[in-house]
């Protein structure tokens, strides 16, 4: 053990875990995949035969207030974590 958190691992290397972003993208990443495998495939996705339904397409005004909605959490988290180091 180095004593500076980071372990033997990445030790000397630079790496700095901002904010536990790696844990937190890795933990996301397992249950969004878990998740997704538990609930299958949207109804109707597939015909009976296998094939690909097509599918509408999404709301746009939609698909913009969420974009903005991450963006406003992430210049919100990131600075606030700068803020602890």
């Amino acid at each position: 053990e180095t004593g500076d958190g980071g372990g033997k691992l990445l030790a000397g290397s630079g790496m700095l875990d901002f904010a536990g972003s790696g844990i937190v993208h890795l933990t996301g990443g397992v249950a969004g995949l878990m998740g997704a495998w538990i609930v299958g495939p949207r109804t109707g996705r597939f015909a009976s035969d296998g094939r690909v339904n097509p599918m509408p397409g999404h709301s746009a005004p939609l698909v913009v207030l969420g974009t903005f909605i991450l963006w406003l959490g992430w210049y919100g988290f990131n600075p606030g974590s700068q803020l602890a180091l």
